[in-house]
């Protein structure tokens, strides 16, 4: 793994955790981002603001997915899968899902990866590990896994 930011202290849509994360990400034509945090960590929060800093307009709601297990979004011509695996189980599919057939996605953004399970796993191009500090500040390392 290459360490890309170390200990970044800072909000979930601060523009510095942002552009690290445009730059590595968005230069790559494809990626799975695992969001690896606590409960209550951010995760969505930080999707919504990087979604938000791609294009995707204001008006479309960015929520957390783990009722539906799965959100899409389309930013241009580009579409974004956010994930969260938390309530996933036994008979858990990424394929039913639509993960695989539907479109090709340029971005994945994976909350609770782990929970899956090894058949349903979706392999990682970074991690993204999230501590958090205080109400609102987190420190922030991301890894790229290649």
């Amino acid at each position: 793994m290459r360490t890309i930011v170390k200990d970044l202290i800072c909000g979930e849509a601060d523009p510095k955790l942002i552009a690290h994360l445009r730059d590595e990400l968005e230069s790559r034509s494809s990626y799975t981002l695992w969001l690896v945090g606590e409960m209550g960590a951010g995760k969505t929060s930080l999707v919504r603001a990087f979604l938000y800093s791609l294009g995707l307009p204001d008006a479309t709601p960015v929520v957390s997915p783990t009722y539906t297990i799965m959100n899409e979004y389309r930013v241009a011509a580009d579409w974004y899968a956010h994930l969260d695996l938390y309530r996933a189980n036994g008979s858990f599919s990424l394929d039913e899902l639509g993960v695989y057939g539907i479109r090709a996605f340029k971005g994945i953004f994976v909350e609770w990866p782990e929970q899956g399970g090894e058949s349903e796993t979706l392999p990682p191009t970074h991690k993204l590990f999230i501590d958090t500090i205080s109400m609102d500040k987190r420190s922030y390392t991301l890894v790229a896994c290649d």
